[in-house]
């Protein structure tokens, strides 16, 4: 198992394949162990590197308050251990706000970015999405880590066929630090960089489940916004997508990264679609 030390925390990653690395950042009560199916397909051509996030997987639980940008040291001290001084990010959820500080942050470094199922800001958005996060903080208080993670797991995979998925989530969020899941969620709840993102000129793919928490026209709203973004849409699937959809959302990773990777071994399956796709 691999490890690195950062800002006085143990953090664990995982590391295969070789080509042009790109870094696979999880969401909120996840793990780089999730991104299983997408390390197996991206490391045929890439080296992938997946981190789990401070309080989140083998990495090192937290015990005191932190930002998002925090997170996105920990990503660019994890490359720099690793001497890699130009990589592409897939950030999915939590992974994806990440991203966004990354691409302030790391402007040098960061060839391109993917950001799945989120969005440049939470701080100021509608009553409803912080009234969740709020529900969340007191279903951990008064019922616990798995009570929370059954009810999440439900509505991420509500399908019959989907039994093994709820499953596993439920007790990746068992196994969870509580006090280690509030932060990251007070984390979110403070996170902004939506007058920023005007200025973030990486190659960036936005991809959107079309029944994610968040409408696809939120997504297409502050793409529009950025100056090098597109919008690909993946239907039949919730917040969930590399775990619900893997294959339609690997055949779109492999694309991007392909095109935007500093190394091009082989050709791509097809030529990346330019096109913004609203299928909602």
């Amino acid at each position: 198992m691999a490890y690195f030390y950062h800002d006085n925390l143990r953090m664990h990653y995982l590391d295969q394949g070789q080509g042009s690395p790109v870094l696979l950042l999880h969401g909120l009560g996840s793990c780089a162990q999730d991104w299983l199916l997408q390390i197996e397909a991206l490391s045929e051509h890439h080296r992938v590197i997946a981190l789990d996030l401070r309080g989140h997987g083998e990495s090192e639980t937290v015990s005191r308050p932190y930002e998002m940008k925090h997170l996105a040291s920990d990503a660019m001290a994890l490359m720099k251990n690793l001497e890699l001084p130009a990589y592409q990010v897939v950030g999915f959820s939590l992974g994806g706000m990440v991203t966004f500080e990354l691409a302030l942050q790391a402007k040098t470094t960061l060839q391109a970015m993917v950001i799945i199922n989120s969005g440049p800001q939470v701080a100021g958005m509608s009553r409803s999405l912080r009234w969740q996060l709020g529900i969340r903080l007191l279903v951990i208080k008064v019922l616990g880590m798995r009570r929370l993670g059954h009810l999440i797991g439900k509505k991420l995979f509500p399908l019959e066929g989907q039994q093994a998925l709820r499953s596993r989530f439920e007790a990746r969020m068992t196994a969870m630090d509580a006090t280690s899941y509030k932060l990251a969620l007070q984390a979110i709840a403070a996170f902004s960089v939506q007058q920023h993102i005007h200025l973030m000129q990486q190659p960036t793919l936005v991809i959107s489940a079309d029944q994610d928490y968040t409408p696809v026209s939120m997504k297409a709203d502050y793409v529009q916004n950025m100056p090098n973004a597109v919008l690909e849409v993946i239907a039949d699937s919730r917040h969930a997508t590399p775990m619900d959809q893997p294959d339609k959302l690997n055949l779109i990773l492999s694309q991007f990264l392909h095109t935007h990777g500093q190394e091009k071994k082989s050709p791509p399956p097809d030529k990346f679609s330019h096109q913004t796709s609203l299928q909602q």
